[in-house]
């Protein structure tokens, strides 16, 4: 009995030992000193608003199918970063003889190492796509009024990509796989590419966060009120983006590292600049790991946080000027 319990319990050990390592990989725990959130003395949740209704109500539908409505919204984007940008053009592509723009914003010095930050803007079908992903667009323009005043030392490009959704994804046809395929066609090293995808659902109800393992219940909370960072299994570009989040703002922020086979890990366009050899990240609210409305009609401007999206809208921006000194 007595080598019964000692077997169990070495059993237990291990088993421990090994999720706690897991843990260590996946999840990379950081512990870090949190400043006095200054979110809302920089960004308007309002402006944030505003933008995300325009494109869900007045840019639709923005699918592939609706070419004249996708370049008409990409006049919109690229008209409001005009204000914050004295370099803003349009990236054309065609497919099958139709044309598609992504648009780009630059700003910072002209050097061969750039930042890179994304948010695509067609949509799934009709659907207004408030949160997939006006909302990531919608902080991509913020990102352009904080920039506007910031004294760079590497150039840091603003993207909004055009076709990122089906059927074109996982495809040469994203707008993020012909950008990231100029930039090493042009020898341009990117010190980091990040993506914004969905960055506005959240929720304090209890079991509202999902996950795609079951083991990830043990690492993160059940409640979606948290904004994730996704990078790759033997990367480690999530972790100190999260530490920004956590330092400079009130929204908690975890990160994940896991393989693409995970289904969510890739969804998005950072996945072509890992194509062609970059490192990259996912900002995320986790999708329809959250968002139930995801590739829905319901997914409208209403059910968003403004405030939470601001807050990762500054998170980001802090993190971009250390990247931008390192």
């Amino acid at each position: 009995m007595v080598r019964l319990a000692k077997s169990l319990l070495r059993i237990l050990l291990v088993l421990g030992a090994i999720i706690f390592l897991l843990w260590l990989a996946i999840a990379r725990p950081a512990f870090t000193k949190s400043t006095t959130d200054e979110t809302l003395s920089f960004i308007n949740p309002e402006d944030l608003k505003r933008r995300v209704i325009f494109l869900s109500q007045n840019a639709i539908p923005r699918d592939s199918e609706n070419p004249n409505n996708l370049n008409a919204t990409a006049e919109y984007i690229k008209t409001q970063l005009e204000q914050y940008s004295t370099s803003v053009n349009y990236q054309t592509y065609q497919v099958e003889n139709t044309d598609f723009k992504n648009v780009i914003a630059e700003f910072g010095p002209n050097t061969t190492e750039v930042i890179v930050i994304g948010a695509h803007y067609d949509a799934y079908g009709e659907h207004p796509a408030a949160d997939d992903n006006a909302s990531g667009v919608a902080g991509l323009i913020e990102l352009g009024k904080l920039l506007q005043g910031a004294n760079l030392t590497h150039k840091v490009q603003l993207v909004a990509y055009t076709l990122e959704e089906p059927p074109y994804f996982d495809s040469e046809f994203m707008g993020s796989f012909v950008h990231a395929a100029s930039l090493r066609k042009n020898n341009l090293n990117v010190k980091l590419m990040i993506s914004l995808e969905m960055i506005g659902y959240f929720s304090e109800q209890p079991n509202s966060q999902s996950f795609p393992i079951p083991l990830l219940n043990l690492f993160y909370p059940n409640r979606g009120n948290f904004i994730a960072i996704v990078d790759q299994l033997l990367a480690n570009q999530a972790t100190p983006l999260k530490a920004a989040i956590n330092k400079y703002t009130d929204l908690d922020a975890y990160s994940i590292n896991a393989p693409s086979q995970v289904t969510g890990i890739d969804f998005s366009d950072h996945r072509n600049y890992w194509f062609h050899g970059y490192p990259a990240v996912m900002v995320t609210d986790t999708s329809f790991y959250r968002n139930s409305h995801y590739h829905h009609a319901s997914d409208t401007y209403e059910k968003l946080d403004y405030e939470q999206m601001a807050r990762v809208v500054y998170g980001v921006f802090k993190y971009i000027q250390t990247l931008d000194n390192q």
